[in-house]
């Protein structure tokens, strides 16, 4: 089992994703700038705070970890027995907490602009840049959904790497070198 600083770098985001398909209102793209504009700046407080928890709570109010854990598993979701659910979706989001929390400092810009946002026919995808005091930002694009009333962070794509993608690719490596066990993928998120 690898731990490779690609998938670190690719989980900086707020994360994720989910396979499911939600109808987006039209005065929704606002709303959905607002929303990303709210969690950029909770993100950025969160890096300059770099504690874990800090970033779990972020995490926990942002994004549908559950929907994000099983996409994450790809073709072997169906081999996640309900016993195993619960504790499986607790440690995706302590890994994604504790990636960020390694990655603070690269988080903890000086502010968040949003440059503009395009609905899709499930989601709305949101543009924006991290900017940084010395001058630098990095484009970051979300892709938000509507889960429960709210937005909920879909995917994020940071400086051209979607994380839900880059998540999915390296659980399930992890899964076809153990055979489709979904137990060493248990042990690889505890490291």
């Amino acid at each position: 089992m690898q731990n490779s600083s690609l998938s670190r770098r690719a989980l900086l985001g707020t994360i994720l994703l989910g396979t499911l398909s939600f109808a987006v209102p039209a005065h929704a793209a606002t709303a959905a700038e607002s929303f990303v504009n709210s969690v950029g700046n909770s993100v950025i407080e969160a890096a300059r705070n770099g504690s874990q928890e800090t970033f779990r709570n972020v995490l926990r109010a942002s994004a549908d970890v559950e929907t994000i854990a099983v996409f994450s598993l790809g073709s072997y979701r169906k081999s996640l027995d309900a016993g195993r659910k619960s504790e499986y979706v607790g440690l995706v989001e302590t890994y994604i907490s504790r990636v960020f929390s390694e990655n603070a400092a690269r988080l903890a810009g000086e502010s968040l602009e949003v440059t503009g946002s395009q609905e899709a026919a499930d989601s709305v995808i949101v543009k924006s840049l991290l900017k940084y005091a010395d001058g630098r930002s990095v484009a970051v694009t979300w892709r938000l959904v509507k889960r429960g009333g709210a937005f909920k962070i879909f995917d994020v794509n940071v400086d051209g790497i979607w994380l839900a993608t880059t998540q999915k690719t390296n659980f399930v490596s992890v899964l076809k070198q153990n055979n489709g066990d979904i137990g060493a993928l248990l042990t690889y998120l505890k490291q």
